[in-house]
């Protein structure tokens, strides 16, 4: 019951300060898995790619991924709860502000500062997961084979699926089935 208080704790904090939207959440992640080694690294690629696959927002999904995770079924209510309140007394709060002071030019240069921290937060979280897919440190320090850095066949995987993403802008369950069908594929 510690680790799911504490866990519902840590992710009350992240629902506070997640500003762009599920992907800032990633950052947290790896810092979750710093400070208490609830998961590894390579289970935070296994919660975006089931995040994104589940319905809702991805934020929330990942959210009640990692309580149940480590704390079962009452570790992702708890966890799912506290990832949700902080955002929705912001929410509610912030609507009625913006609404009253919309064309305050602090609040516009406030907004203007966000959104590239929250690309920035975005791009750092895509690129740990990149390294997580295609880069194998692990494998080269053992082998000292450049070719065993990275994963060719997932750097081709990731090329071609961002080709399609790009293409199917409207329409990201298509690559999600081309991707579970690929996989299947692939592994067997």
């Amino acid at each position: 019951m510690h680790n799911i208080l504490l866990l519902a704790f840590e992710y009350f904090k992240i629902g506070a300060v997640a500003i762009g939207g599920g992907y800032t959440v990633i950052p947290f992640l790896y810092y979750l898995v710093e400070k208490y080694g609830w998961f590894n690294v390579s289970e935070i690629t296994q919660m975006i790619a089931i995040s994104n696959l589940t319905p809702g927002p991805i934020g929330i999904n990942m959210a009640t991924f990692v309580g149940l995770k480590v704390g079962g079924y009452l570790g992702s209510i708890f966890t799912s709860i506290a990832f949700m309140v902080p955002s929705f007394i912001i929410v509610c709060t912030l609507a009625k502000f913006l609404k009253k002071n919309k064309e305050n030019q602090y609040i516009k240069n406030i907004l203007y500062g966000l959104r590239p921290a929250a690309v920035a937060l975005i791009a750092v979280a895509g690129l740990k997961i990149l390294n997580a897919t295609c880069i194998n440190i692990t494998k080269f320090q053992a082998t000292y084979n450049p070719l065993d850095l990275m994963s060719l066949k997932a750097f081709i995987i990731l090329a071609i699926f961002a080709l399609i993403g790009l293409k199917l802008k409207k329409n990201p369950m298509i690559l999600i089935a081309i991707a579970i069908v690929t996989g299947l594929v692939i592994r067997l």
